[in-house]
């Protein structure tokens, strides 16, 4: 009797689950059939901007300065590929004002390059040029 009460809510179980499986698969395909975008990404343009630095505090100064652009609502900046992944209101700024902000702070990209002066102030471990 014991087995039989056992497999009976394994399989109640496995019915729950698959229903549930079921159903986030078509309000997922419902979504986007009707063309409906994640609110966080509705009108933005993701762009990369390589990115000249070498420590966490240069990731910090990065990516601070590149959300600080307005219309800039993500950037994140991996350290070993130097890629600055950006999210952005194109109306309202563009990868050319990033990329002129980010020099303006001490790091060259691919855009500009940091004038000696702002380069040569930021700290010791975070200076990358040879």
């Amino acid at each position: 009797m014991k087995k039989v009460f056992f497999l009976a809510m394994m399989v109640a179980l496995m019915a729950t689950i698959q229903s549930c499986g079921n159903r986030s698969s078509q309000n997922q395909d419902s979504s986007h059939n009707q063309g409906m975008h994640d609110a966080s990404t509705a009108g933005q343009t993701h762009a990369m901007l390589t990115v000249q630095g070498l420590c966490e505090m240069c990731k910090s100064k990065i990516e601070t300065t590149a959300k600080g652009v307005n219309g800039v609502s993500t950037a994140m900046w991996d350290q070993e590929t130097k890629q600055l992944h950006l999210n952005f209101d194109a109306s309202k700024t563009s990868l050319d004002d990033v990329g002129k902000a980010i020099a303006a702070v001490g790091y060259d990209n691919e855009k500009y390059k940091a004038e000696d002066a702002v380069y040569n102030a930021l700290p010791s471990c975070c200076h990358y040029r040879q």
